[in-house]
C-alpha cells in the first residue's frame, strides 16, 4: 500500500461519526465508474448529405461553399 493511501485510510479512521456517512457518500461519487464516450461516439459528424447529394465532403471539397472555401 502507497503511503498517500495509508495515510488515507488512517484519516478515515479517525473521522468523527457524524462526519462518516457525508466522506462516504463523497468517496462513492469518485470512485464510481464513468461512462467514456466510444470510438463511435462521434461517428455522426460528417455524415449528412450536402444538398447536392455528396455525402463524403472530406475528400470532395470543390463541392463546399462559404467561409473558408478560397484556402481549400
Amino acid at each position: 500500500m502507497s503511503e498517500v493511501r495509508d495515510e488515507l485510510h488512517h484519516l478515515i479512521d479517525s473521522l468523527p461519526e457524524d462526519q462518516v456517512e457525508q466522506v462516504l457518500s463523497d468517496v462513492r461519487r469518485r470512485a464510481a465508474p464513468r461512462d467514456v464516450p466510444g470510438a463511435n461516439a462521434f461517428a455522426w459528424i460528417g455524415s449528412g448529405v450536402a444538398n447536392d447529394d455528396v455525402t463524403d465532403l472530406s475528400t470532395n471539397p470543390e463541392h463546399l461553399e462559404g467561409f473558408g472555401r478560397d484556402s481549400l
